[in-house]
């Protein structure tokens, strides 16, 4: 799971020859036109249900591969899941900031799109951050978005919601938004799970005792607001 990509194309310097006159400059045009292109393609934008970018259900992993190419898109990666469980989905921008997976309907095929993991790469093995690390670029249009603060995902949301306590593998993804802006109802189309600061005061420390484990708490609890956590992965659901 390492590191995007982008094409650099070399400029070559012939010393001994002078340029002639209808020559254009090279290299940064063409990095830039790459560039372009792959924006048009991708806004990293987050619609819950309909789109992660150019992900819809409707779009297979070969397409995909045509429309970023091989620099952006990992085929047939393995993907880890729930308690352990190895999945074989798709990586876009493996080992970056923006690294996405994405779970197939069709398995085998790699066809329909059914779940999206907005999962960025941004600690080690260890766990350390890993520095000089850029904001991911996926956001919904209610800007939700990888690193935002629980007490901003409340405001958002319009009022406080529940979450999962820390500690297991479903800890601290949003259980319930409570009748917020971001509730849809029964199908939930967009999951969140949040994550403690890597660095913990005393204080934070002794808060985090209180709110983990697989109970469910308010976002509004005190412990909890004191943690003040933030938003680690996003998972999408996509219908047909």
């Amino acid at each position: 799971m390492r590191r995007l990509l982008l094409a650099c194309l070399p400029v070559l310097l012939w010393a001994c020859q002078p340029k002639k006159a209808t020559e254009q400059p090279s290299g940064r045009s063409d990095v830039d036109s790459v560039q372009t292109k792959m924006e048009s393609v991708n806004d990293f934008r987050i619609v819950p249900g309909l789109r992660v970018g150019p992900v819809r259900y409707s779009t297979s992993e070969a397409e995909l591969l045509r429309l970023l190419g091989p620099a952006v898109v990992t085929v047939g990666d393995s993907i880890d899941g729930a308690e352990g469980d190895v999945l074989i989905g798709t990586t876009l921008y493996k080992n970056t900031a923006d690294q996405l997976q994405i779970l197939y309907q069709d398995s085998a095929q790699r066809q329909h799109p059914e779940l999206v993991l907005i999962r960025p790469y941004v600690t080690d093995a260890d766990g350390n951050p890993l520095p000089d690390v850029k904001p991911t670029r996926w956001s919904t249009a209610d800007g939700v978005r990888i690193g935002m603060p629980l007490k901003e995902l409340e405001q958002r949301n319009g009022k406080p919601f529940r979450l999962w306590g820390f500690g297991w593998d479903y800890g601290g993804s949003v259980s319930s938004w409570q009748g917020g802006r971001f509730d849809m109802g029964a199908q939930t189309m967009l999951s969140v799970t949040l994550a403690p600061p890597s660095t913990l005061s005393p204080a934070q420390t002794r808060a985090l005792d209180t709110v983990s484990g697989d109970g469910e708490f308010m976002s509004s609890n005190q412990a909890m607001q004191l943690l003040s956590p933030v938003v680690q992965t996003m998972q999408v659901t996509l219908k047909p």
